[in-house]
């Protein structure tokens, strides 16, 4: 009797290892796959957040354009309309006939470069022509010119064109930043820096402003100009980092492979 009961205890004592390392691998696995589908989770609140702020900032762009056109287009073909219109009783009256000619040419004007403007913010022609770095160059030469602030472009002995989507992110979110350092940074200076590393097209954009806190930007009811730009890079297979603070200027360095 005192045999059998050694022989349970020496097999209970040799499973007790076993069982343990059993239920650790258990729990271990099974932790494993909380953590990914806790990970998953939140790519795919991320990618949520991204996608409605892609949405988010179409819509605004659609509103946009609506309105210009609506507001300064349509106004001026009404206003051109009847300027014809009115062509039409002074047949016999040559001067004011052709005041009123004079009249419709310039309103008809008018709406060319406003459509032309409009055509030039969803396409600049000078990205589409020559490439990003001139378009930068020359973006940045015009918000000195026009603010007073120092926007200053440099990309060392980078040349020549990339790919077109690449391109069009890069310019777009090198404007959003420096209008947001404009606005609401207070800076004198903003640096915008183009390398190429690797690979891999870097883009810089830091201020010497007052710098902002990051987590209440991204705050919903706070707007989508984070989330926007963060978008709008991930479309392209890029990453941005942020090195922002109250107090202080901010940096950004969006990272896009080639």
């Amino acid at each position: 009797m005192n045999e059998v009961k050694i022989i349970i205890l020496g097999t209970a004592a040799m499973l007790l290892p076993t069982s343990a390392i059993i239920i650790f691998v258990i729990l271990y696995y099974r932790r494993q796959r909380l953590q990914r589908e806790k990970l998953e989770h939140i790519e795919e609140l991320h990618r949520q957040e991204m996608l409605e702020a892609s949405v988010a900032s179409q819509e605004n762009v659609r509103r946009q354009i609506g309105g210009d056109l609506h507001d300064e287009i349509g106004t001026l073909l009404s206003a051109t309309r009847m300027s014809l219109s009115q062509i039409t009783k002074y047949g016999d009256n040559p001067s004011k006939r052709e005041n009123l000619l004079n009249q419709t040419q310039d309103l008809l004007n008018e709406a060319l470069n406003n459509v032309r403007r409009i055509s030039k913010e969803l396409m600049p022609s000078t990205l589409d022509e020559f490439g990003l770095i001139i378009a930068l160059k020359d973006f940045t030469q015009k918000m000195t010119e026009h603010t007073g602030v120092l926007v200053c472009f440099s990309h060392g002995e980078l040349i020549g064109k990339f790919d077109s989507k690449i391109e069009l992110a890069l310019y777009r979110t090198a404007q959003e930043l420096v209008n947001n350092a404009l606005k609401h940074a207070q800076s004198t200076i903003i640096n915008i820096t183009l390398r190429e590393n690797n690979n891999q097209l870097i883009l810089q954009v830091s201020d010497n402003g007052i710098g902002f806190d990051l987590e209440e930007v991204n705050q919903p009811h706070r707007g989508i100009g984070i989330k926007n730009i963060e978008s709008r890079i991930s479309v392209i297979k890029g990453n941005i980092k942020f090195d922002v603070e109250k107090g202080r200027g901010a940096s950004f360095e969006i990272t896009v492979p080639l």
